[in-house]
């Protein structure tokens, strides 16, 4: 009988090991291989993103903004993190307000309803705070801040003679953004239009490596029809 006991004991550790570790991994902060930085054409957006919630700013924006700053991994898992909570009090500290302005212009909300400041806690709640062992809050949107100034989606694209207004090959699209980054392959996600038989450029994503510096390759994904033309419109 004792030794019976002395058995289920072990065979009780052992399983209670497993479980504290299994909980450990799935709730670590930062397990991730990689950033996708994500810009949104707020044309594309407004006429066919997030069904009814769209927003009616006027005039729109005529650059690429950002959608967020998504810590990644290559098996496409979305794993819980954990991480501190999104602050208000620190993103509106007076050390900020350059932050901010900048934010206000590159990181803007179109959906009703909701504020930029709203659409920053949302993204940081959501991504961000998987990277805070090695961003602070004010660090990360620096960061992002800092990634759209050098890579505007927008201006990638000029500097190759593509202009909003057009449609192009997709591979002209994207070689125009890996002529950037030395090569790297990034993601362009379209929206098709079943009305207009057409398809729009929604969002370009460069992905970058964990400390979100270098360029890196993104996943393959098939995300635009690449035997139709890709309308880029601002």
């Amino acid at each position: 009988m004792k030794f019976l006991e002395t058995i289920v004991a072990r065979v009780l550790g052992i399983a209670l090991s497993f479980n504290i570790v299994g909980n450990m991994s799935c709730n670590a902060a930062g397990h991730y291989d990689f950033f996708k930085f994500v810009q949104e054409s707020p044309f594309a957006f407004r006429k066919y993103g997030n069904g009814n919630n769209r927003c009616n700013i006027l005039p729109l924006p005529r650059i690429f903004t950002i959608h967020g700053l998504w810590p990644s991994n290559f098996t496409n898992r979305h794993e819980p993190c954990v991480g501190a909570q999104f602050s208000r009090v620190v993103m509106n500290e007076a050390s900020n307000d350059d932050l901010r302005a900048d934010l206000e212009l590159s990181w803007r909300s179109f959906i009703s309803g909701q504020s930029n400041m709203d659409f920053w806690e949302y993204e940081y709640n959501t991504h961000g705070k998987c990277s805070d062992h090695k961003f602070s809050q004010t660090q990360y949107f620096d960061r992002a801040r800092s990634l759209w100034k050098q890579y505007k989606a927008h201006t990638l694209f000029s500097n190759r003679s593509l202009e909003p207004g057009k449609s192009y090959r997709l591979t002209d699209l994207e070689q125009a953004i890996r002529s950037f980054i030395g090569g790297r392959r990034p993601l362009l996600l379209c929206k098709k239009s079943e009305e207009e038989k057409k398809q729009y450029l929604l969002e370009v994503v460069i992905c970058f490596d964990d400390r979100a510096i270098n360029p890196v390759n993104c996943p393959r994904r098939k995300e635009c029809d690449p035997r139709s033309p890709v309308w880029y419109m601002l």
